[in-house]
């Protein structure tokens, strides 16, 4: 059972859309604009620390430029492997204390 890319064009389409709004929300804590947009779905892990906002910058940065990388070639090939295997590293970082 594979993937065909109309499917793998939906699932890098999400990919992108949560790393633009995750990196915008993190900048926009990093400089103490808090306001709806910024509070939604986020907590305080301990985990992390006051580094919460700029350790998941990389995992963002990668999401996007994998994604675009992806959805402009049309073929998934090494970088699109490796920005799906964040999916597993996102959960693992939503579910730490």
């Amino acid at each position: 059972v594979g993937i065909n890319m109309v499917e793998a064009r939906l699932i890098f389409i999400a990919i992108l859309i949560f790393s633009i709004y995750h990196l915008t929300r993190d900048i926009f804590q990093l400089v103490n604009l808090n306001g709806p947009f910024v509070k939604i779905l986020h907590r305080q892990h301990l985990w992390c620390g006051s580094y919460c906002n700029a350790v998941t910058f990389p995992l963002d940065l990668m999401g996007i430029f994998g994604s675009i990388f992806v959805l402009k070639r049309s073929e998934l090939g090494f970088v699109g492997i490796v920005t799906i295997a964040l999916i597993p590293l996102w959960l693992i970082f939503t579910f730490l204390p």
